[in-house]
């Protein structure tokens, strides 16, 4: 009976997801230096049309940033990262999941006129870009937050938001933006 049971299990048990071994990443000292990139949403379309956020995190000091969005099209995630990127400077590495976005030819195309490497998190493993994976949280309970009373207007309140994680926190007890913009960044023209 327990041998016909382990064969009974085996054939409607689904089989497990393999897991890919985790790729620890070197840590980064200089801000912007690398970013980690996610998608969140659909949320409720607000008045402006936006129901998707493409949030960044900073690497070096956990500096978040995020962009709401119409579309997840890789125009739209191309467009909206250039934006930031153009506030903040070139990053020399992106983290993304395999999200189809983030694996699209625009963005590849992005990535190679600007000089970024692009790095994937293994499959099945979005913890490797754990510090978007935990914002990506943060932002959607306050997302949802504002939805419940403000359906139509939650993009205008996503820099409040963002606010909210730029505060310091401990262990930490640093504001993030203090180590973002203290010293000299890289630009196009230096």
């Amino acid at each position: 009976m327990g041998q016909e049971n382990t064969q009974l299990c085996q054939l409607v048990n689904a089989p497990g997801i393999p897991r890919a071994t985790l790729r620890p990443l070197p840590l980064v000292e200089v801000p912007f230096e690398r970013i980690g990139l996610d998608l969140i949403g659909p949320f409720h379309r607000s008045a402006r049309g936006y129901r998707f956020v493409l949030v960044l995190v900073d690497y070096a000091t956990r500096y978040p940033e995020a962009v709401p969005l119409r579309n997840i099209s890789a125009k739209s995630v191309a467009q909206a990262l250039f934006q930031v990127i153009s506030r903040v400077g070139i990053p020399k590495e992106i983290l993304t999941d395999q999200g189809t976005s983030f694996m699209s030819r625009t963005l590849r195309e992005l990535y190679g006129l600007l000089g970024i490497k692009s790095i994937r998190t293994s499959v099945y493993h979005p913890q490797t870009d754990g510090l978007v994976e935990r914002m990506n949280k943060t932002l959607k309970s306050m997302i949802r937050k504002f939805i419940s009373d403000l359906e139509h207007n939650w993009d205008h309140w996503l820099d409040l938001c963002l606010q909210c994680g730029r505060s310091p926190r401990p262990p930490r007890d640093f504001l993030p933006l203090n180590f973002c913009f203290a010293g000299r960044r890289e630009g196009c023209w230096t």
